[in-house]
């Protein structure tokens, strides 16, 4: 169940990290609606992402992957998410949030359908409100993880950390920012501080990825992979379908397709 619910949260925190990669500079007093990636006053965000089926040169959706509502108040901050069962489409497991008196969320609890805790996250800040721990514990209480981050001048993220129960580093990261505030590009390293990966990110004009390309050093013979990222959007900029292709001898394989429908204040 734990093995589970980690891959959950690392499938998720990967599409932040793509949807908002924009704004990880901005971490200290940031609405959920903004650090989530989006623009106007969002309400609702409902999400399906499918396998993508190629015909000829249509593009079109296979097999349900993953299906999440996420809400928030009039305020921006995340009310809720919840993710559901594809087959059954009953809730499989659902996040809710705790706040300090500035409306910084320094809890995040996963409870499953009968409302049972089965992991936290907890949130600490600097004086400044910006965030500088996380760290994850399971349904008994044990510290999983832990991620440490510093910051630049400009109040940009410039390095994570991640760490074991132990606070031992075994990932670190390194950001590079463009003149426009998007992150150019992210090298990782491992915990004896080789080179394992570094990706490097180019944008459209509603500031959204539309190719990352990741070079890996993890073996003997550096790979290249490359992800292209094509987007339609609605009338307040935010997206509401992306298609993920994987590049293969320049040739583009759609691997992905992500509805949003998106309720507004």
């Amino acid at each position: 169940m734990t093995t589970t619910i980690m891959k959950i949260r690392t499938l998720f925190l990967s599409l932040l990290l793509v949807a908002g990669i924009n704004d990880i500079c901005a971490q200290n007093r940031v609405t959920d609606v903004r650090r989530d990636g989006f623009v106007g006053r969002v309400r609702q965000v409902s999400s399906n992402m499918y396998e993508a089926v190629s015909d000829d040169d249509n593009v079109q959706r296979g097999d349900l992957l993953e299906k999440t509502q996420t809400t928030y108040s009039a305020k921006g901050e995340r009310r809720g998410m919840v993710y559901f069962s594809v087959a059954e489409e009953d809730v499989m497991f659902r996040s809710r949030y705790k706040r300090d008196a500035f409306g910084q969320t320094t809890l995040e609890q996963i409870v499953d359908g009968d409302e049972n805790v089965i992991g936290r996250t907890y949130y600490i800040y600097d004086p400044n409100f910006y965030l500088v721990e996380s760290y994850v514990e399971d349904a008994e209480r044990q510290v999983e993880c832990r991620t440490l981050y510093k910051y630049d001048g400009a109040g940009r993220v410039s390095h994570r950390s991640l760490n074991d129960p132990e606070n031992n580093v075994y990932r670190r990261e390194v950001y590079t920012y463009n003149a426009d505030g998007t992150v150019l590009k992210v090298v990782v390293y491992d915990r004896e501080k080789k080179k394992m990966q570094e990706l490097r990110y180019e944008y459209d004009d509603h500031r959204q990825p539309v190719t990352l390309m990741r070079y890996d050093y993890t073996e003997e013979e550096p790979e290249v992979f490359i992800t292209i990222y094509r987007y339609r959007y609605d009338d307040n900029g935010n997206w509401v379908q992306k298609t993920e292709y994987s590049e293969d001898g320049g040739m583009a394989n759609a691997e992905y397709i992500t509805e949003r429908t998106i309720e507004y204040f």
